[in-house]
């Protein structure tokens, strides 16, 4: 009798602790977004944005030069005193140029929030729906935003059962 309460008890602990073991899956995000077809599109316009920014970033650099060079070849003949109001309008233009890169950058960020955004809630959802479906505990990123691994191992079984990289992006095709 004794032996069988034993038996019994240690495997209530066993399947105790097997069952809060927690399940894990993960993915690569990049690969998904890698092979949407909307990806090229998103890029065409983000490329496009950029130029155009560019370009106007081109323009206020080559003025700001340009300003330069006059100061630099009439700084001998200047007074002390235009000399120093040309020095505060060169500072003035970096500035305006440091603040343009800047803005500059900030409306890239939130252009490409704008295109990602909505591609980004429809991946959550899916790898949400994923985890339910799987009885899954976490999702992991694969990679981090640098391209480190994120994780350092991977069971064969796991990767088979696991990764979720390719069922995310076969439900965002579909």
């Amino acid at each position: 009798m004794r032996f069988l309460f034993t038996t019994v008890a240690l495997t209530l602990v066993f399947a105790v602790s097997v069952a809060s073991q927690p399940r894990v899956g993960y993915l690569n995000p990049q690969t998904v977004l890698d092979n949407l077809p909307e990806k090229d599109a998103i890029e065409r316009q983000l490329n496009r944005f950029l130029d155009q920014r560019e370009a106007e970033f081109e323009e206020k650099a080559i003025e700001f030069q340009n300003i330069l060079a006059r100061f630099q070849q009439e700084a001998p003949e200047l007074s002390e005193a235009e000399n120093r109001r040309r020095q505060q309008e060169l500072r003035v233009k970096d500035q305006e140029l440091e603040d343009f890169q800047r803005r500059m950058q900030r409306e890239l960020e939130q252009r490409q929030s704008e295109l990602l955004g909505p591609i980004l809630q429809e991946m959550n959802s899916i790898i949400e729906a994923i985890a339910v479906e799987k009885n899954l505990d976490y999702v992991l990123n694969e990679a981090t935003g640098e391209g480190e691994l994120f994780l350092l191992y991977v069971s064969d079984q796991g990767k088979e059962q696991l990764n979720l990289t390719d069922e995310v992006l076969s439900r965002m095709l579909n």
